[in-house]
């Protein structure tokens, strides 16, 4: 039963990452478009808060990026866990790499309740960049003169979320293995689509009206629909 499960699920998998491929084509295509119609300007801001990473992480994370990668990543368990799924959370657990022993590679863990794995919060710190959107979400509540600066936020933030996904996103990783390598890296890659997308589409716009993520998602699902009914008329 759990092998036809697994099975279900996988295809159930492959189909929505391809609609969150051609979706995440389609959010290329716009950020590409944004060009030719001076619209671009928060896809500026973003890459600049992504290259700031990269220098500020080498000059003043050096020694401790490893530890906060650890405790973003144990974050999103807990967060997915606790707040979504409503597990009773008991241990939250991030240490370096350098403390690690001999046969030791366990970097950190949380301790809930939970009877058994859910792939939701298995899987979140590959799928949720859970600081981002905090800060795409507070990007909804600000002037439009002071978007330059959360968009530089939101770059830099999800930089540092790419860094972590570098990190992360092994095969022998325990979460990966847990759920099972070729259903997890489909999961994982759906929502790294759609969040990239959601993500893109709320920075659109420019600067006198730009997207948020509300009419974001509104115009990623829309799209999304006719792209399944495309699909469908194909079969």
């Amino acid at each position: 039963m759990q092998k036809l499960w697994r099975f279900i699920t996988s295809l159930l998998f492959i189909i929505t990452l391809t609609i969150a491929g051609l979706e995440f084509f389609r959010c290329a295509q716009s950020i590409y478009n944004s060009f030719s119609t001076n619209q671009y300007q928060g896809y500026l801001w973003l890459c600049v808060g992504m290259m700031s990473f990269v220098l500020i992480a080498i000059i003043f994370f050096r020694k401790n990026l490893d530890i906060m990668q650890t405790m973003t990543h144990e974050g999103a368990h807990m967060l997915v866990g606790g707040l979504f799924l409503r597990k009773k959370i008991y241990e939250f657990n991030a240490k370096s790499s350098e403390t690690l022993k001999q046969n030791d590679n366990t970097l950190g863990y949380v301790s809930s309740n939970a009877q058994s794995a859910n792939i939701f919060s298995t899987l979140a710190p590959y799928m949720l960049p859970y600081i981002t959107f905090a800060m795409v979400f507070f990007r909804l509540m600000i002037k439009n003169e002071c978007l330059p600066i959360i968009d530089f936020i939101i770059g830099f933030t999800l930089m540092f979320h790419f860094s972590c996904w570098k990190k992360d996103m092994r095969f022998d990783q325990s979460d990966i293995q847990r759920c099972g390598v070729f259903r997890s890296y489909l999961f994982i890659w759906t929502f790294i689509f759609f969040n990239l997308a959601i993500i893109f589409y709320s920075l659109g716009g420019g600067m006198t009206e730009p997207v948020n993520i509300i009419q974001a998602n509104v115009e990623w699902f829309s799209k999304a629909w006719t792209d399944i009914k495309w699909l469908v008329s194909l079969i």
